[in-house]
C-alpha cells in the first residue's frame, strides 16, 4: 500500500478506487492484497457434518485466536447460525422454560458471549477482532426468568401480523396506535384513556399496539382489571397478579415487588 504512485497522505494510502477506507486492512482487503479464506470456509463445512455446535464454537475461538484469518466478520456471519443449535436448549433447561423461544439477535449475542469465554481461555478479547461488540446486559437479562419470557415471542411472525393489523385499522384506532407507538419510540411517556361501546374495537386496538412493540423486541406488561378482560389480550395477566397487588386494601397497602428484583 505505501508503494502506491501519487499518494501524498496517509488518507491516500487508504484509498482504493476512490473510496477511502477507515483502516489500513480494509484497505488491503478491498485491494485483494489479502489472502482469502477459503481453507477456513473448507474446514468449517467438514466439521459441520460431525460436531457439535459447542466443539465449532470451540473451533471458531481457536482459529481466531492461532490462525490467520482475513476476513473476520464475514466468517463470523457465515457460519454462526450452526454455532448456536444448542444455546436454546440450554437457556431453557437453565430458566426452567421448555417453551422458550429466541430470536435471531438474542441467539446472535448469546452466541457471540459463548465464543467470548473461549477466547478468554485463549487469553483473548472478542475486541481484538473486528466481531460485533457485546450488549452490556446480556447476561442480566439471559439469567432473569422474568425477562425471557416477556421476550419469548418470535419477532418475525409478529411482525406479519403487526402488518395485517394496520391495513385493519380505521382512523381513530390509527391516531390512537401511531401516538402509543411513536411514545415508545421516542421515549415520551403518554397518558392515554380509551372508551368505546361494546363492538368499537378497544380489544383489537390494544392488541395491535401489543403486537407492534413486541415485534420491535420491546417489553409489554399487559395487565387488566379482570380475570375475565385479561384473557382477551395476548399474554395478559391481572393488574393484582402482575404487579402484587393485596386484595384487600388498606390506608398502609402496597405492593409486594421487593427491591432490585
Amino acid at each position: 500500500m505505501c508503494h502506491q504512485k501519487g499518494c501524498q497522505s496517509f488518507e491516500d494510502i487508504r484509498t482504493v478506487n476512490k473510496v477511502v477506507h477507515s483502516t489500513y486492512r480494509l484497505a488491503c482487503q478491498s485491494a485483494s492484497l489479502l489472502g482469502d479464506d477459503k481453507e477456513w470456509a473448507t474446514t468449517w463445512e467438514e466439521a459441520s457434518a460431525s460436531v457439535t455446535a459447542s466443539q465449532l464454537r470451540s473451533l471458531f475461538a481457536h482459529i481466531l485466536a492461532y490462525c490467520l484469518v482475513s476476513n473476520q466478520v464475514e466468517l463470523w456471519d457465515n457460519h454462526w447460525k450452526l454455532m448456536s443449535d444448542n444455546i436454546p436448549l440450554r437457556a431453557a433447561v437453565a430458566l426452567n422454560m421448555p417453551t422458550l423461544y429466541i430470536n435471531d439477535e438474542d441467539l446472535h449475542n448469546y452466541n457471540l458471549f459463548e465464543v467470548e469465554v473461549l477466547l478468554n481461555q485463549c487469553l483473548k478479547l472478542i475486541s481484538d477482532y473486528a466481531l460485533p461488540t457485546l450488549p452490556p446486559d446480556l447476561l442480566v437479562d439471559l439469567a432473569n426468568r422474568l425477562i425471557m419470557e416477556e421476550k419469548n415471542y418470535n419477532r418475525e411472525s409478529l411482525e406479519v401480523e403487526r402488518l395485517e393489523m394496520e391495513r385493519s385499522m380505521n382512523s381513530e384506532q390509527k391516531q390512537v396506535y401511531q401516538l402509543v407507538t411513536n411514545s415508545s419510540i421516542f421515549n415520551q411517556p403518554e397518558l392515554v384513556f380509551v372508551y368505546g361501546h361494546d363492538g368499537t374495537g378497544k380489544t383489537f386496538l390494544w392488541k395491535s399496539i401489543i403486537t407492534a412493540l413486541r415485534a420491535k423486541g420491546n417489553i409489554v406488561l399487559v395487565v387488566a382489571s379482570s380475570s375475565v378482560a385479561s384473557l382477551l389480550l395476548p399474554s395478559g395477566r391481572t393488574a393484582h397478579s402482575r404487579f402484587k397487588l393485596p386484595l384487600d386494601l388498606t390506608d398502609e397497602s402496597m405492593c409486594n415487588i421487593k427491591k432490585n428484583t
